[in-house]
């Protein structure tokens, strides 16, 4: 049986789910708080803005659920924001240089921990985003950089959980580009987590 991931969001992501089922998970979802035990891990995807005043009491809520069953959690672009802004974090409102209009644009960054060792030590990744890390969140550990110092990927230092600034969902499986490095493993890797946590 295939584990089951929420994708936590009151959007159709079709990118999120079709990286999801080609790594052999089956996606939920839902911007209810699904209970845990229904579920083997938690991506929050990319989205708008979090506003200054931080996370909405719905969104800490499931977090804190998956964080708590110690369930894995893969946060992108803004939801390794939410993650980061979740454990006590802060987050720039407004960073130049890391989108553009039209395609994504693509930059360089260097990686070590979970990113490189699925990625390799310089990962070139897609980039749309104008908020970013600037106080990391307690028990979070950067594994990934921007050549101008932004935070680029992070993880928890004892909990299952992977952050992203980037969408490895726009360059992976049917997604890849010839531009940017196969991001495949990020979401095999946290499949793999989800069945481990059966």
């Amino acid at each position: 049986m295939k584990p089951t991931i929420l994708i936590y969001g009151e959007e159709f992501y079709p990118n999120y789910c079709a990286a999801l089922r080609a790594a052999g998970a089956d996606p939920l979802l839902s911007a209810d708080g699904i209970p845990a035990e229904l579920c083997d891990a938690l991506l929050l995807p990319g989205g708008g803005d979090i506003a200054p005043e931080g996370l909405a009491a719905e969104e800490s809520a499931v977090i804190r659920t998956y964080v708590e069953a110690e369930r894995p959690i893969l946060g992108v672009c803004r939801g390794m924001q939410a993650m980061n802004v979740f454990f006590g974090g802060t987050l720039f409102a407004d960073i130049p240089g890391h989108r553009q209009d039209g395609p994504d644009m693509v930059h360089s960054t260097v990686a070590n921990g979970p990113v490189a060792e699925l990625m390799g030590a310089s990962p070139t990744v897609n980039s749309a985003h104008h908020q970013a890390v600037d106080r990391l969140g307690a028990g979070l550990i950067i594994c990934q950089w921007a050549p101008d110092g932004i935070v680029e990927g992070f993880y928890h230092a004892d909990l299952p959980i992977l952050g992203v600034q980037w969408h490895p969902e726009r360059q992976s499986f049917s997604m890849q580009r010839c531009d940017a490095a196969d991001a495949a493993p990020i979401f095999s890797r946290f499949v793999q987590q989800a069945e481990a946590r059966r």
